[in-house]
């Protein structure tokens, strides 16, 4: 019986485990489609990247008011907007979104944000607080880069058109262990803007002390049989 309850504990934790990809969604913008229940986090129209408390912010990026030489605002925006890497820097460059610090007594089942002028060389991960990528289904597989062409076949870098001025959707429901977004751009730029985000729901105590219940029971008829036999 004891065999039996750890295979079925095991095949349990392996399905979770197998099933715990980020799945993504998208919709067309130009202007921003908008993030619907979501709640804003971020919207990059204070320039000062201290300015967004529990958020930090690192690498090779700028956060812009307008379009300016080597970054083009998203479809329709006209406040502060994000870029990587800096117009100002190299031609290519990494930055990283830290919800660290806002993520420390809660966790995100959803976040979104509305992402400009996808390019081809635009790509996208999700890490841990120890930086860790996160698993991704990407094209019916799993990865842990998503590019912009895995979002929008053309991701030509069209300034203005609806297809590549997109809110992208990431369903976070089945990876609570989230805390950073990494973009990275090869070439001019990863553009982005209002980023949102939907909280996860604490179990109930009550729920809580029913599986602790239920756990400690299953282990108590495990016993007995083990006993008898």
């Amino acid at each position: 019986m004891r065999s039996a309850l750890v295979g079925a504990l095991l095949l349990a934790a392996t399905a979770s485990q197998a099933s715990a990809q980020v799945s993504f969604s998208s919709q067309t913008g130009a202007p921003d489609p908008g993030y619907g229940s979501q709640q804003l986090l971020v919207n990059f129209n204070n320039l000062n990247p201290g300015s967004y408390p529990g958020i930090a912010f690192s690498g090779n990026y700028a956060i812009l008011a307008g379009s300016v030489s080597g970054a083009a605002a998203p479809a329709g925006v006209n406040t502060g907007f994000f870029a990587v890497p800096n117009p100002n820097g190299n031609s290519s460059g990494t930055a990283v979104i830290d919800f660290s610090g806002f993520l420390a007594s809660k966790s995100l089942k959803s976040l979104s944000f509305y992402w400009g002028s996808i390019d081809s060389y635009n790509s996208l991960r999700l890490l841990d607080a120890a930086g860790n990528a996160i698993a991704m289904n990407v094209g019916g597989g799993t990865s842990t880069v998503l590019t912009g062409t895995n979002v929008i076949a053309q991701a030509n870098g069209n300034q203005t058109a609806p297809s590549t001025n997109r809110r992208l959707f990431l369903d976070l429901s089945t990876t609570p262990t989230f805390a950073k977004l990494e973009l990275t751009s090869n070439g001019r730029a990863f553009e982005i803007d209002d980023i949102a985000g939907e909280m996860a729901t604490v179990p109930e105590p009550t729920s809580m002390a029913l599986l602790g219940a239920g756990l400690v029971g299953l282990a108590g008829v495990a016993r007995r049989r083990n006993r008898r036999s």
